[in-house]
């Protein structure tokens, strides 16, 4: 199979919504405390600051920004 491509699902009409896995860390107390007040300050949501530091992540290391999560209806 060398050199066959593989597709990597987008968002097509009609296609069934990716699924979702889960990401879980340990953070300490007062770091907790400063990315909610973030969160609070911004007014966006955890979910949403944590995948533009991911993306920003990949950006960083040369990779395109495609991390995704659910979209604001599925929260």
């Amino acid at each position: 199979m060398a050199g066959k491509k593989i597709a990597i699902s987008g968002s097509k009409k009609g296609a069934a919504p990716p699924t979702m896995k889960y990401l879980q860390t340990r953070l300490t107390e007062p770091s907790w405390r400063e990315l909610k007040m973030l969160s609070l300050e911004v007014g966006e949501s955890l979910q949403t600051l944590v995948v533009a530091a991911l993306n920003n992540l990949m950006v960083k290391h040369g990779k395109k920004p495609v991390i995704a999560g659910p979209s604001e209806d599925e929260d």
